[in-house]
């Protein structure tokens, strides 16, 4: 007869992302968690178990079970102890927690049975009555928008484009890896860069900049992140973030390259997730450690050695619950083994420290106030709808074929500046129109450029505040740092208002790169605004001057744009003059919230990808064409995907 097979439970973990086998990292509501049981076999032959965890929500609710999702062998001839058996998904008893045992409150694991897989008989199990008890948490949702950035180069030219595989990846990572239950995703969108390639990060942060300003103001979330991808087809673009923010401000914005390349360690199809997670690190506050060539702005508070994310075997260690969608199976990070994702080592995970302090951040950013959408079944008012002059137009063409014919247009143009008691919906209290500029700026060289100006509402942002820089005779403030403004100058000889801005130092500089970063402010421009100069250390470095009055949108007509994609030639009834730009956006909900797709555009021609919506959805389409300090905005009418 033969001895059946004895084991021992020497160890249970519950986790989601990083842990140890004290659970002292938070358990965050609502997130997939997965029970690791480690049993080692203690006399018999070798065999096959699968098992079942009895668990309880509390004393008086009645007990669950749940059983593992995975086989283990036991063998009493080959022991594995606790850390090999942890550095390994397959050689732990993994149990997937049903959604509503995440919920928060506390969580018992009473005991764990084993069953052999090969005779069907319990196994026993010594330590299986195990009486670990944890504690779920609510944590915040991670919201954010990420906008593939398409560009062509080259002879013959050729355009690349991110791909599908980018965005899903970094999706479904922050899902797996980020201390969230829950991804609020801002429509994503594939738009065209308006830098000329090769650009870096800086110059698609600041049209990200310029596209957030533009979304909030039109009532997004302004708790909303934004993440710009870019394909590595035709160069490689070094990532960043517009700044390492010490308390919460999401409208630091940041830019990843995607692409296949595998980094000697990632073989999954896309590096676009954990370089994408490690960028959003930096809007969340999270330094770099300094252990693997990137700066040492953390080095003095990492708590692990070499940036891994334990400093043994048996205190931390990662572990990815997968996503089958995806086809990417569950996986273990040991902990001395994998690295953190702000660091610029190989095998890149979060560790204990990053994944609290983003939640910690997570949590600081939900007490701001989301912004005030437009409310129901009234469209948003549109950036500068300021006077009372409104003007509906309806053209619509008698026939031929469906190209040659004119959308309906619901054009509202707005002159400048807003009267008082239209201060609400743009205008800054003594301070005239709000304006969203955002600009490039070398602190090095003291020189700088600005990129965008838009017309925006309150809703947009704080607005700067006027003051004085207050520069030495050498450009340099009092701490020594180069003084960065914004003078509006006023037309008529009015005085000018100084608004000191603070830089968003790029967070991942090049080796011997020079001091760069973003200016992203938004300005009241005063009654009767002439121009806005940007200073750096003194000195005016460049100067935005408005156009003449926007030009008002006559009507669009459908064009060819390729498979997948909805076209329109814009027809303003005369040639756009220089300085005059446009924006596009786009509305899934009748208008209440729009998202723009475009900014700075300078051809009178759009292009709205249709992939970017599910089936079925009803896309309304604006046009905003502005001179920097006036706009007006033409609702077009929708198309169905």
């Amino acid at each position: 007869m033969t001895t059946p097979t004895d084991a021992v439970l020497e160890a249970l973990e519950v986790t989601q992302s990083i842990q140890n086998l004290q659970h002292g990292v938070t358990l965050i509501a609502g997130k997939v968690t997965v029970i690791r049981a480690y049993v080692n076999g203690a006399n018999g032959p070798a065999t096959g178990v699968t098992g079942t965890v009895t668990l309880l929500r509390s004393p008086t609710d009645p007990p669950i079970t749940v059983s593992s999702a995975n086989t283990v062998s036991l063998d009493p001839t080959a022991h594995k102890d606790v850390p090999t058996r942890r550095a390994d998904a397959n050689l732990s008893l993994n149990f997937i927690l049903p959604p509503p045992l995440t919920a928060a409150g506390p969580l018992t694991v009473s005991t764990v049975s084993l069953t052999d897989t090969l005779t069907g008989a319990a196994v026993p199990c010594d330590g299986a009555a195990a009486g670990t008890t944890v504690r779920f948490w609510d944590t915040p949702p991670l919201r954010v928008r990420v906008l593939g950035l398409r560009y062509t180069m080259g002879t013959p030219p050729v355009t690349y484009t991110p791909r599908d595989i980018d965005y899903n990846f970094l999706i479904s990572w922050l899902k797996r890896a980020y201390p969230v239950a829950d991804v609020i995703e801002a429509p994503h969108a594939i738009i065209d860069a308006t830098a000329t390639p090769p650009f870096q990060c800086t110059d698609t942060n600041a049209q990200l900049a310029a596209i957030r300003a533009l979304d909030i103001s039109a009532g997004g979330d302004r708790r909303t992140h934004y993440v710009g991808q870019v394909a590595d087809g035709g160069f490689f673009l070094r990532g960043c973030a517009s700044g390492v923010p010490v308390t919460p401000d999401p409208t630091t914005v940041a830019s990843s390259p995607c692409g296949a390349a595998t980094w000697g360690w990632d073989f999954d199809g896309s590096y676009a997730d954990w370089y994408g997670g490690h960028e959003l690190g930096h809007t969340y506050g999270r330094k770099h450690p300094g252990f693997c060539g990137e700066s040492q702005d953390d080095l003095q508070n990492y708590p692990f050695q070499k940036g891994q994310l334990a400093n043994t075997p048996d205190s931390f260690c990662g572990f990815d619950v997968g996503d089958p969608q995806l086809n990417l199976p569950m996986a273990a990070k040991p902990g001395v083994d994998w690295h953190d994702v702000m660091t610029y080592c190989n095998f890149q995970w979060p560790c204990s420290y990053t994944y609290e302090g983003i939640r910690q951040r997570l949590v600081d950013e939900d007490t701001l106030a989301a912004g005030a959408p437009a409310p129901e079944n009234v469209p948003a008012a549109a950036p500068m709808r300021a006077g009372p002059r409104e003007l509906r137009v309806t053209t619509v063409s008698g026939g031929g074929r469906p190209n040659d014919r004119f959308p309906k247009l619901s054009v509202t143009t707005a002159p400048a500046p807003a009267p008082p008691d239209m201060m609400a919906m743009g205008a800054s209290p003594g301070g005239g129109q709000l304006v969203s500029v955002v600009g490039t700026v070398d602190l090095t060289s003291r020189s700088g450029t600005i990129k965008f100006v838009n017309p925006v509402q309150a809703a947009a942002g704080q607005p700067a505040q006027p003051g004085q820089s207050g520069p030495g005779a050498d450009g340099a403030g009092p701490d020594g740092e180069v003084p960065v403004v914004l003078r509006v100058q006023q037309a008529g000889g009015g005085m000018p208002v100084d608004f000191p801005v603070t830089v968003k130092l790029t967070s991942d500089p090049a080796p011997g790169q020079e001091r760069t970063g973003l200016v992203d402010a938004v300005v009241p421009i005063g009654t009767n605004p002439a121009s806005v100069e940007l200073l750096v250390g003194g000195q005016v470095v460049d100067t935005f001057r408005p156009a003449d009055s926007p030009p008002v949108l006559q009507g669009a007509r459908h064009s060819t744009a390729g498979e997948g994609k909805f076209g329109l030639d814009l027809d303003f009834g005369a040639p756009p003059l220089a300085g005059h730009t446009f924006a596009t956006q786009v509305s899934t909900d009748g208008g209440r919230i729009w998202h723009t797709v475009g900014v700075g555009l300078k051809d009178p021609a759009i292009t709205v990808d249709r992939t970017q919506f599910p089936p079925g959805t009803e896309v309304s389409v604006r046009v905003i064409s502005t001179n920097g300090f006036t706009s007006t905005t033409s609702d077009i009418e929708s198309f169905r995907v």
